[in-house]
C-alpha cells in the first residue's frame, strides 16, 4: 500500500517528515469514497488543486525563511517545506491515476498552477503569506473534520483512506508554521481577516464548480441522490463539516492561533490505524 522512504522528525514540534509512496491499484472502485460519486469527486477535486497549492505554500513561507533568527522556527519551517513538497509529489501520482480513469484532473491541475503563478507573481510577499495562511487554515479545518470524523474514512477504499489520512495528519502537524512565520513579519490583522474572508468565497465556489465537473465526467451531473447523500454527510444529519464549523470561525478571533484547538487525539488514533510503523 505504502514504503516509507525516510521520516525525518523536526524537533518541537513534532513536525515529521514522511517520504511516502503510494500505489494505486485498478482494484480500487470508481466511487471510491463512500461509494459515492459526489463525495469522490469532491476529493478528486481537492486532489487536482493541492500540487500547485502546496509549491505556492511553500514559496510564500521560503520567502521569509532566511530572515527568521528563531532556530526552533526554522526546524519547524524546514519540516514545513518538506511535509508539503512531498504532499505535492503524492496528490500528483494520485492526479495521473485519476486520469488514467478519464477524469482529467490533470487539466485542473495545470490551469490552477498557472493561475497561481500569476497571482504569486502580481501580489505583495505580505498578501502572498496572508492567502498561504488563511489556506493553510482552510485545509487544517478539513483535515480535522476528516481525523474526527473516522467514521467518513471507513467508508473510503483502504489505500486512498491512508492516503487522505497521512495528508490529514501533516497538515495539522504544521498548521502554525505559516500562521507564525506571518505574525512575526506581517502582523496585519485587517489583511488577515479581509484575505480569510475572500478566500473562503473562493474555495466554496471553485471546490463547487470542480465537483460539478468532475460529476459530469463520470455521468452523475444530475444523480439527485449522490448529491443529496454527499451534501447530507457534510451539512446534515452526520454534518462533518458543520460539526467543525467552530475552528472555522475560531480564525476571526484577535486571539486566534492554530494551535488553540486541540485535535491531538483524532491525530494519535490516525497516526496508530494508517501510518503503522512509521508514526511519529
Amino acid at each position: 500500500m505504502t514504503t516509507a522512504v525516510a521520516s525525518t522528525d523536526v524537533p518541537g514540534e513534532r513536525i515529521t517528515v514522511r517520504r511516502m509512496a503510494f500505489v494505486f491499484t485498478p482494484d480500487i472502485p470508481e466511487n471510491w469514497a463512500d461509494d459515492n460519486p459526489m463525495v469522490t469527486a469532491l476529493m478528486a477535486g481537492l486532489s487536482a488543486v493541492f500540487p500547485p497549492g502546496e509549491r505556492y505554500f511553500i514559496e510564500s513561507v521560503r520567502h521569509y525563511a532566511d530572515r527568521v533568527q528563531d532556530p526552533e522556527l526554522k526546524e519547524r519551517i524546514r519540516g514545513f517545506i518538506g511535509q508539503e513538497a512531498n504532499h505535492s509529489k503524492e496528490h500528483s501520482a494520485f492526479n495521473r491515476f485519476l486520469d488514467g480513469r478519464g477524469l482529467e484532473v490533470g487539466r485542473i491541475e495545470k490551469f490552477v498552477g498557472e493561475r497561481l503563478e500569476a497571482l504569486k507573481k502580481r501580489s505583495s510577499p505580505e498578501a502572498n503569506l496572508a492567502r498561504t495562511v488563511a489556506l493553510e487554515h482552510m485545509t487544517a479545518f478539513l483535515a480535522s473534520a476528516l481525523l474526527e470524523h473516522p467514521e467518513v474514512l471507513a467508508r473510503v477504499h483502504p489505500t486512498v483512506a491512508a492516503f487522505w489520512a497521512w495528508h490529514a495528519i501533516e497538515e495539522i502537524e504544521h498548521r502554525s508554521v505559516a500562521f507564525d512565520v506571518y505574525k512575526q513579519f506581517v502582523d496585519d490583522e485587517r489583511l488577515r481577516l479581509r484575505t480569510m474572508a475572500t478566500v473562503t468565497v473562493l474555495f466554496c465556489t471553485l471546490s463547487a464548480i470542480r465537483t460539478a465537473r468532475l460529476m459530469g465526467r463520470t455521468g452523475n451531473l444530475l444523480n439527485l441522490s449522490a448529491w443529496a447523500r454527499g451534501l447530507d454527510l457534510m451539512f446534515g444529519r452526520p454534518g462533518v463539516l458543520r460539526k467543525t464549523l467552530p475552528l472555522y470561525r475560531a480564525y476571526y478571533r484577535r486571539d486566534f492561533h492554530p494551535d488553540q484547538h486541540d485535535n491531538g487525539a483524532a491525530v494519535e488514533r490516525a497516526k496508530s490505524q494508517y501510518l503503522g510503523a512509521i508514526s511519529a
